[in-house]
């Protein structure tokens, strides 16, 4: 009869984890962009798989916090309580650029990865009556006058910082042109204000009825989608760059709590409803661990970090 007692005891102990399992309530995931943006509609797409499939104990919750170029939503994350309960999604190499430019004063050592969920190849268009109709054209003209060729861009973002890592490595200068973000860049070179600007390769083709014309990619090989558009690589420029879709957290969260969400975004990338609404986006489905997207993260500042001190200079 006193076994009970003890068998009772030994219950709640074993229960008590359970009932305090990570997670105990919603999940905040911040977006430093306005609704309906494309961070914004990736991150919906995860929220949805998550708790279709009941892959977390407890619902993501999208909270849209834009301004200045993500800067306000990346610092949010950054500063929140590091319990696990509120992480956020942004690219790589708007968050390294960020830093670099001075517009911020965080970039992802100040944050713990929780990992990548897909990328997007990245290339650059023109117009379609554009004189510069190939790369060799580009580095020529570039190279003739400084300053001849106007970049469409938007400070301090990838369209800044990678076109320019471009023009450095094949040594030649753009005129750097702040249009805004993807339609204002579009409208700008359509309206013969600016010449060239750095897209996803899905906006290169939905904006080819527009008249704008793919210039180059920086994959590390031709997109299917765009089979007759050649690489930065095949020009001889040695340079391939994506845009990955990135999972972050506060520095200082919990290992075991970030492996848990890990888990979640690892298995609703394998979903196949899920890798089908990212490839409609243009995204490559595909997971990768803090390690994979901590590599990249380094090769980007070291491809920019030079670029951007002359820039400074």
């Amino acid at each position: 009869m006193k076994i009970l007692p003890t068998l009772i005891t030994c219950s709640l102990l074993a229960s008590g984890p359970l009932l305090n399992a990570f997670p105990d309530k919603p999940i905040r995931v911040i977006v430093p962009t306005e609704a309906g943006g494309g961070h914004d509609t990736i991150a919906r797409i995860f929220q949805r798989a998550i708790q279709e499939k009941a892959l977390l104990s407890e619902k993501l919750v999208i909270v849209n916090i834009p301004g200045a170029g993500g800067a306000v939503g990346t610092r949010k994350i950054k500063d929140a309580p590091n319990d696990g309960y509120t992480i956020g999604i942004w690219n790589p190499n708007a968050l390294i650029s960020a830093k670099l430019m001075g517009i911020t004063q965080h970039d992802h050592n100040d944050y713990e990865i929780i990992g990548m969920t897909g990328f997007t190849d990245l290339g650059l268009g023109v117009k379609s009556e554009s004189p510069i109709n190939s790369v060799s054209s580009m580095i020529d003209r570039g190279k003739s006058k400084p300053g001849a060729i106007k970049l469409a861009t938007e400070i301090g973002t990838a369209a800044h910082i990678i076109p320019i890592i471009l023009a450095d490595k094949a040594g030649f200068e753009f005129r750097v042109v702040a249009s805004g973000g993807g339609s204002k860049r579009l409208a700008s070179i359509l309206g013969g204000h600016t010449d060239i600007s750095l897209f996803s390769t899905l906006a290169l083709i939905n904006f080819s009825e527009s008249g704008l014309k793919p210039l180059m990619l920086f994959s590390e090989e031709r997109s299917p989608l765009l089979p007759d558009t050649p690489t930065a690589k095949e020009s001889g420029i040695d340079l391939s760059i994506t845009e990955s879709r990135i999972w972050l957290a506060p520095k200082g969260t919990p290992e075991d709590r970030l492996a848990v969400i890990r888990q979640a975004l690892a298995a609703a990338t394998r979903d196949e409803d899920v890798k089908t609404r990212l490839k409609t986006l243009g995204m490559t489905p595909e997971f990768g661990g803090a390690t994979v997207v901590t590599a990249d993260l380094n090769r980007m500042r070291a491809l920019a970090e030079p670029v951007i001190a002359k820039l400074k200079r």
